[in-house]
C-alpha cells in the first residue's frame, strides 16, 4: 500500500464525500482509523470544506468542490506516486 500525505486523504475524503456520507462510511472507504478520522473531518468542517446536514451525514460543501477542481487542475497532483511506480519498474 503506498504511504499518503495529509492533502491526498483530505481530496480522498471530499471526493467520497460528495454524495453525503456517515463517518462509519468515510471511515471505510478512506481506509482511515476513528481517531484519524475524527481529525480530519474535524479539519475539514472547521475549513468550510465540508459540511454535517441534519442527519449526520458530511457532505462536500461548494468551497470543498472548488477545492477539488483546482487540485485537479494542479500537474503536480500524482507526481510523486508516478515518480515511484516508474522507480519500481526501473528495479524488476
Amino acid at each position: 500500500m503506498v504511504n499518503r500525505d495529509r492533502h491526498n486523504i483530505a481530496v480522498d475524503i471530499l471526493e467520497k464525500s460528495k454524495t453525503g456520507k456517515k463517518k462509519t462510511e468515510l471511515m471505510r472507504d478512506a481506509k482511515l482509523s476513528y481517531l484519524q478520522t475524527k481529525q480530519y473531518l474535524g479539519n475539514l468542517l472547521e475549513k468550510g470544506l465540508l459540511e454535517m446536514d441534519e442527519r449526520h451525514r458530511f457532505k462536500t460543501t461548494v468551497k470543498g468542490l472548488q477545492f477539488l477542481e483546482k487540485c485537479a487542475s494542479c500537474l503536480l497532483i500524482g507526481w510523486n506516486t508516478q515518480e515511484k511506480i516508474k522507480k519500481k519498474g526501473k528495479t524488476k
